[in-house]
């Protein structure tokens, strides 16, 4: 199984800024200026970036594709497919960008068929995503949740019952080692962790600039570790790449971070791992689905640590994605090849 180093962390599928005026989707501003369409309300962040530069379209009402039929550009999340059937819609749409590293929500074949360029932005939640990673780390490894609840409930006895990890010395298994998981690689290394990783698609000059130990198979990459981190992109190879067969190559006692997509991680298989003490602890900042409902099996266990999808969504983090997702959206629109192009092969189709 191949895990391409294009990570599907982080995205701000959910985190755009609050929405800067009532009512229903329309087209803000005036003149012959281009239509700039997002999937939630555009909020002050949104309006500040594309000033004398594009109208905004947004959806404030409850059909979520209202207004995309306006739209030459669309700067998107990842809770709606799009494809031929959104894409029939926007019959002006030349250009879309996620807000985001992944860009599994995007069809890029049917993008291609419209002449429309897909594009995504890597660079934007690198840095607060791989935090984020390293936190979650931190805080399962460290039994912080666990702690908190024992202490609550004023258990007692919490020296003495606190078994956990001490990260200095011992493994990492990192699956993906793309822009995050080199950010991981380089942070949990200086912590003094051993870190071994799978990605076929890194060469080995990045192998040694990091200081890594490269692992021919996920199996080989977990079966080591005493953490495994998933950094991979949601495809059809990778879904549920780990599942009940890697989770059983695992040392017993293993910790399991995901702050990929949740697809990455068989759920009920990982719940299985749980229960019977397999995996000692699980942090993920993403699940299927999203957000998890409140009586989700994988909600209120002491081992469990679980986030909304919100690693890239700190307040630097947010601002670079949206940046970088402008930039692509109005270099297209101003007739240039924008320079993170997931579907080159349809350039310049409706830019042309």
């Amino acid at each position: 199984m191949s895990t391409p180093s294009h990570e599907g962390s982080a995205d701000a599928g959910s985190a755009h800024a609050g929405s800067a005026n009532a009512g229903s989707a329309n087209v803000a501003g005036g003149g012959e200026l281009p239509v700039v369409w997002f999937d939630r309300p555009a909020g002050r962040l949104q309006r500040e970036l594309l000033e004398g530069r594009a109208r905004i379209a947004d959806v404030r009402g409850d059909d979520p594709l209202e207004g995309i039929e306006t739209a030459q550009g669309a700067i998107v999340g990842a809770a709606i497919r799009y494809d031929r059937g959104v894409y029939e819609r926007a019959p002006n749409m030349r250009v879309i960008a996620r807000a985001g590293i992944g860009f599994d929500n995007l069809d890029l074949d049917d993008a291609t068929e419209f002449g429309i360029a897909a594009c995504n932005t890597p660079d934007g939640p690198t840095v607060s995503t791989a935090e984020q990673a390293v936190a979650l780390i931190f805080a399962i490894t460290k039994g912080v949740r666990e702690s908190v609840d024992r202490l609550e409930a004023a258990e007692g006895g919490y020296w003495a019952r606190h078994g956990h990890l001490e990260l200095r010395g011992s493994t990492l298994a990192l699956l993906g080692l793309g822009r995050i998981g080199g950010y991981v690689a380089s942070v949990m290394s200086a912590v003094g962790m051993n870190v071994v990783a799978y990605d076929p698609y890194v060469s080995d000059e990045r192998i040694a600039e990091l200081g890594v130990q490269r692992a021919s198979t996920p199996a080989d990459a977990v079966s080591v570790a005493h953490v495994v981190s998933v950094h991979a992109p949601l495809s059809d190879a990778t879904r549920h790449l780990v599942d009940a067969d890697l989770l059983a190559a695992m040392i017993d006692g293993v910790y399991v971070v995901n702050t990929s997509r949740g697809g990455l991680v068989d759920q009920d298989a990982l719940l299985a791992a749980l229960s019977a003490d397999k995996v000692r602890g699980a942090a993920l900042d993403v699940t299927e689905p999203e957000p998890l409902p409140p009586d989700h099996p994988l909600l209120g266990r002491p081992d469990v640590v679980v986030t909304p999808h919100v690693a890239s969504a700190t307040v630097a983090g947010r601002r670079r994605i949206f940046m970088h997702a402008v930039a692509e959206v109005m270099t297209a629109l101003d007739g240039s090849k924008p320079p993170n192009m997931l579907n080159p092969q349809a350039w310049p189709g409706r830019n042309a």
